[in-house]
């Protein structure tokens, strides 16, 4: 599990860490962080959420995650770091818009991944409603007809991180028709794959289960 937190914190792009002769110009922190190490610090927050708390089930079990790290912040880095990071700062890797070939107006990567801090949910927001218009725009058969409302935001920045790191996986708990599929579906064609799903039948057996495997491996 520790070894997951800091394979999130080496994801992050850099360029909010480097110096810069006019500050203007480096790319906005987000939240109320205002420095390099606060930035690092409110990463290191997001991972330990991500990894630990998002794996508890109740809201005082997860208050309790969410207390021992900002103790544990407070007592290494001291106030002023706390001051900086007690405004959650969200980190995807989705914000980019597609890279274009200025010459020729080509697409080069339709899903440029750089995963970094967003300047707010709002901002979060307008980009994956802009990313679910492009996924209907393209599908013929599947229309997504999301609302992002805050917590169907954060559960799909939670299985667009998972998708964007090496061997993440996810287990998805849910009442039906609560946006399970749609969510991951979203996630999905932001980071540039595809959703498949086992079709379940009365002779469904372990014969058909490795076709399955066997033809996504071809894919893969």
């Amino acid at each position: 599990e520790l070894s997951k937190v800091f394979q999130g914190v080496i994801l992050a792009e850099r360029d909010r860490f480097k110096a810069v002769d006019d500050e203007t110009k480096r790319p906005a922190y987000g939240g109320s962080v205002s420095t390099p190490e606060g930035y690092l610090v409110a990463l290191w927050r997001h991972e330990c959420e991500r990894v630990f708390c998002d794996k508890l089930t109740t809201h005082e079990d997860k208050d309790w995650g969410d207390a021992l790290i900002m103790k544990l912040i407070e007592d290494t880095y001291g106030k002023q770091i706390v001051k900086q990071v007690e405004t959650r700062v969200y980190f995807v890797d989705f914000l980019r818009e597609p890279e274009m070939d200025e010459e020729t107006g080509e697409l080069i990567d339709a899903n440029p991944s750089f995963y970094e801090a967003s300047v707010s949910l709002a901002h979060l927001t307008d980009v994956a409603m802009k990313r679910q218009q492009m996924f209907n725009d393209t599908s013929k058969s599947v229309k997504l007809e999301l609302v992002l409302f805050e917590d169907a935001l954060k559960h799909m920045m939670r299985i667009s991180r998972l998708l964007c790191m090496d061997r993440g996986s996810a287990l998805l708990i849910g009442v039906g028709g609560s946006g399970k599929q749609s969510l991951t579906r979203l996630a999905a064609y932001i980071a540039g794959a595809f959703p498949f799903q086992i079709q379940i039948t009365k002779t469904y057996n372990t014969v058909n289960l490795f076709e399955d495997l066997k033809s996504l491996y071809k894919v893969a």
